[in-house]
């Protein structure tokens, strides 16, 4: 029985995890800087995981967890471009990673901007206008130009994940109409420019228009006897359709080739009128993977783990097509005996 490692993974790694275990004997360990992560309730063994440190501090730490606790594969999250820079030091210990190990091509992934000029490469057609700015007033003046063509800009940091920096220049919230919105991720133009008048610019901020249409996110796996590729198109609220798309199945397709990714990673799209624009590239399971493998019946974590043990995977294109939708479920998480007083 192969025992598995996922380190500070977010929440949905709990249905990964289930999803690893499908064909597969595995030992899963988990560790977290949260100790109160649901993740702990998919695992057979809980660790903590320090908070305070980085870079090849980190490393070390994860290679020293290695050893201790007898790890076969190390599926990482937290660390990741750090990883896949000492991947020669796992592999002389035996462990196999979960994890692209080319981490020149991660630290491109890794920014928005460097995701942009990748693809503009070999898929030009699908990078929206957009400019890379490093003072309040290259951002004022990228504002400007987005909105003499678009309704609405928004801004990112260039190497934000999960669009925690993420906010739609909406002018309509400043007026009595804004007291009937919500107003989510929307900020005036007045606040942004209050925001950016404070920061330092350390991290470039990415401007481009907002675009209006569905959301696609396509979970990609490469394999030998062909791409899987899952596009899931966010319908609203809660539910998703898979379609096999011909347009992002061709750019995912083109970007496996040309990145040389081996591993599960997800690509995002938006429409905007009839045309899929580029968001970012994951080099990770994506949050809502098992979405897509349930919608589209091939469970692409499985076979990923499968192949790094060894199992050959054969692939026919055959995703299938349907709607898919999730529920919030309660979990204990820990149970303690009331104290009467």
């Amino acid at each position: 029985m192969k025992r598995v490692w996922f380190n500070h993974w977010f929440s949905t790694a709990y249905h990964i995890i289930g999803l690893m275990r499908e064909n597969n004997d595995i030992t899963v360990i988990g560790s977290n800087r949260n100790p109160d992560s649901v993740i702990s309730l998919a695992c057979d063994e809980w660790y903590d995981e320090p908070s305070d440190i980085s870079g090849d501090e980190y490393v070390s730490f994860c290679l020293d967890f290695c050893r201790q606790h007898d790890i076969d594969v190390f599926v990482p999250r937290r660390g990741m471009t750090d990883i896949a820079k000492n991947s020669s030091l796992f592999e002389k210990q035996g462990v196999l990673l979960f994890l692209d190990t080319d981490a020149q091509m991660l630290d491109i992934l890794s920014s928005k901007t460097e995701t942009y000029r990748f693809f503009e490469g070999f898929a030009p057609e699908c990078i929206p206008e957009y400019y890379e700015v490093r003072s309040l007033d290259e951002f004022m003046n990228a504002y400007k130009k987005i909105t003499a063509s678009y309704e609405r800009a928004c801004f990112k940091l260039s190497g934000d994940e999960g669009a925690v920096s993420f906010r739609v220049i909406d002018n309509t919230m400043t007026g009595a109409e804004g007291l009937y919105k919500a107003p989510g991720l929307k900020v005036s133009i007045e606040t942004a420019e209050n925001i950016f008048s404070c920061y330092d610019f350390s991290k470039s901020v990415l401007v481009m228009p907002y675009l209006s249409g569905t959301e696609v996110s396509a979970d990609c796996l490469y394999t030998d006897s062909g791409s899987i590729i899952i596009p899931r198109f966010k319908d609203g609220g809660r539910f998703y359709s898979i379609r096999n798309d011909s347009t992002i199945i061709s750019l995912c397709r083109r970007f496996l080739e040309k990145s040389g990714l081996k591993m599960p990673c997800n690509v995002q799209f938006r429409f905007y009128g009839d045309t899929p624009y580029l968001l970012e590239v994951n080099t990770r399971m994506s949050g809502g993977i098992q979405l897509s493998c349930l919608g589209g019946g091939v469970n692409i974590p499985s076979l990923a783990l499968g192949r790094l043990l060894g199992k050959e995977v054969c692939f026919s294109d055959n995703i299938r097509e349907g709607k898919v939708s999730y529920i919030e479920s309660p979990v204990l998480i820990e149970e303690k005996n009331a104290v009467l007083m």
